[in-house]
């Protein structure tokens, strides 16, 4: 009985972990953490604060997504291709990941919303169907992201989270190690790009509005 009783609580402690942040790794002034989900797939958070910086220059260089590749990892192309209003657009992404990972795109709704004085959040979700999928490339249908935007004084925290199913036969160990190095590659490159101001804002930049759940 007390063999029973110990391997329940063990249990419950696993599956309440699992329901809470993991640290994975802290580099470059960025912190990446994870939670498992019940499938088994990660979801990444990646925090870090890029000083003398304001979400209008995180959007701007969110808007220029000739810039995309330079900055998020295994990104080849970003095409916005439809803007039901000015805080919102239909987004079409192609992936490169390394091998043994077979290309991959994703079509996502984003929403830019204003929480408050200080913060504005960009809500990402998935639209799988929204335009026709291309042969060979097999396209990712769950994903949900956020970026929260909180400005302090003269810098700006940034938390960048994310889940997304890979589909495929792909292993979730190797989707989910792809997703946290991709994740860390991906926040520094961002810091580089925010600090260098090296981007080209677009006619048409997202702005906060209301994002209706």
């Amino acid at each position: 009985m007390r063999i029973v009783l110990l391997l329940l609580i063990f249990a419950s402690a696993n599956c309440f972990a699992d329901k809470h942040w993991q640290h994975w790794k802290s580099q470059s002034g960025v912190t990446i953490s994870y939670k498992k989900h019940p499938n088994g797939i990660f979801e990444v958070q990646a925090a870090m604060t890029v000083k003398a910086v304001t979400a209008d220059d995180f959007m701007a260089l969110l808007s220029d997504t000739a810039k995309a590749p330079q900055w998020v990892e295994n990104v080849t192309d970003v095409e916005v291709i439809a803007r039901p209003s000015a805080n919102q657009a239909i987004v079409h992404t192609q992936f490169d990941p390394p091998w043994p990972v077979s290309d991959r795109d994703m079509v996502s709704h984003s929403c830019y919303q204003k929480i408050s004085e200080q913060q504005t959040e960009l809500i990402i979700a998935g639209r799988p169907d929204h335009i026709a999928q291309q042969d060979g490339v097999i396209r990712i249908r769950q994903i949900r992201a956020s970026w929260l935007l909180s400005q302090n004084n003269n810098d700006l925290d940034i938390k960048h989270t994310i889940f997304a199913d890979p589909g495929g036969a792909l292993p979730h160990w190797i989707s989910n190690k792809v997703g946290l190095k991709s994740a860390l590659k991906t926040m520094q490159a961002l810091h580089k790009q925010l600090i260098n101001k090296d981007y080209t804002k677009a006619e048409q930049v997202s702005v906060a509005g209301e994002c209706k759940n």
